[in-house]
């Protein structure tokens, strides 16, 4: 637990910000004790869980599940779609219990529920029984497990260092893809959809659920020295989620991450479906999107760690346009290599993407109300998300072939990174 020490604290005399500091402990000191970066450890291995039996999973379950149902892309999508919008609505009321009570519990059953859904899916016989289950068990659990969760533990327990832990976090994390989609490739062929889904459900349930269940604490409160006063109740407490919706950053902010967000999750719904269209192997289309994962760990680390020195709003914006150049290499791809620079720019943004919005939200609008505040973001996202696969999958039944669809993201994500850039700046 963290240290408050008297004899460690400033006179108020010689305190320049509202509150007094706390003892730093270790390379990574961040404001707090050095639980909060065991918690940053745990938090990742439960994320390389999380991210890569729900969505980085799905995209390898598209060919098999639809060959076993006689589904479309646009049916299949649609269940993607409907789950992504129910965690994105239980996004509100989750963040609101998150900033109130804490992620313990919330995450336990989250990971609890995630591994029984498991056990339902590759038990199902009929369309309709994937679907609800997909749709509405997987759509609670991602709700329950997922960053916004994770990455308002990470601000409240982290005031100095923030952009390190949230650097650290999305590393682990961003081993998700690379682990999973190869992994998911070599078993289908072996084991099969069914029993692969058993074997992800028992994982969740034998590592994930103890690591929630026993580790996860909240973070302690400060300590005031005096009454915060200006910007430094901005900076140090934040804005209620009442006052944020009346800001234009917010609005600004908002839109563009949901049009960035359709884009990815176009992209990693479909592009396993679209590699294999094009003639390439299974495997192979599997391990090149397995490769983003790889490719998205220098920029987790690099641009994060550069964010406590650049504005991460200006990196973000970069790092959409990265995107939408990398998007445009996929789709004229005629051959590996060029398949190669779209794993590698478009894998190398995007590892930045998720922990330079976190840090953006909590430049701009604190602590205070970080949960909800990014719950009520996570509403559009959260349409976008649902209506990005099902409009391709639609797309790709209308004309054979996904190029419009992604040259559609490749333009969603040059909007949203002009988006971000002209937002104002955050107030200091």
């Amino acid at each position: 637990m963290a240290s408050n020490n008297a004899g460690e604290r400033l006179s108020s005399s010689q305190q320049p910000l509202a509150y007094a500091p706390v003892r730093e402990e270790g390379p990574f000191s961040s404001g707090h004790s050095s639980y909060g970066w065991i918690l940053v450890g745990v938090l990742g291995l439960t994320t390389i869980l999380s991210y890569g039996t729900t969505q980085y999973l799905f995209g390898t379950l598209v060919v098999p599940v639809s060959d076993t149902f006689h589904w479309n892309r646009a049916s299949i999508s649609s269940v993607y779609a409907v789950s992504l919008l129910l965690a994105g609505l239980l996004g509100v009321p989750v963040g609101y219990l998150v900033d109130r009570y804490g992620a313990r519990l919330l995450m336990t059953l989250g990971s609890l529920l995630g591994g029984l859904t498991f056990f339902g899916l590759a038990s199902a016989h009929a369309a309709w029984q994937f679907a609800l289950l997909w749709a509405g068990g997987m759509g609670i659990a991602m709700a329950l497990f997922l960053y916004p969760v994770t990455f308002t533990v990470i601000t409240t327990w982290f005031e100095q260092g923030r952009g390190k832990a949230f650097a650290v976090l999305t590393f682990l994390g961003g081993l998700a893809s690379p682990i999973f989609f190869p992994l998911a490739g070599v078993l289908l062929p072996m084991m099969g959809w069914r029993n692969m889904l058993f074997l992800f459900g028992g994982l969740h349930l034998v590592i994930a659920v103890p690591l929630h269940g026993l580790l996860l604490r909240r973070a302690p409160r400060r300590e005031r020295s005096q009454k915060p006063q200006g910007h430094a109740l901005l900076r140090e407490d934040g804005v209620t989620a009442r006052q944020a919706l009346r800001q234009r950053p917010f609005w600004m902010l908002t839109v563009s991450f949901a049009i960035a967000m359709l884009g990815n999750t176009v992209l990693f719904t479909h592009q396993v479906a679209h590699l294999i269209q094009r003639g390439y192997d299974p495997v192979l289309a599997a391990t090149l999107a397995g490769g983003l994962g790889l490719a998205s760990l220098p920029g987790r680390v690099g641009l994060n760690l550069l964010s406590e020195r650049v504005s991460p709003r200006v990196l973000l914006g970069f790092c959409h346009v990265v995107q939408a150049l990398g998007v445009v290499f996929l789709i004229m791809a005629p051959s590996v290599p060029w398949l190669l620079v779209y794993v590698l720019l478009y894998g190398a943004a995007f590892g930045a993407i998720s922990p330079l919005k976190a840090s953006v939200v909590a430049d701009y609008f604190g602590k205070k109300a970080y949960g909800a505040i990014t719950a009520l973001q996570g509403l559009p996202i959260a349409l976008c998300n649902a209506a990005g696969p099902l409009a391709a999958g639609w797309l790709y039944d209308l004309l054979g072939r996904y190029d419009l669809a992604f040259w559609l993201c490749a333009g969603g994500f040059l909007l949203a990174g002009i988006g971000i850039a002209l937002t104002p700046p955050a107030r200091q």
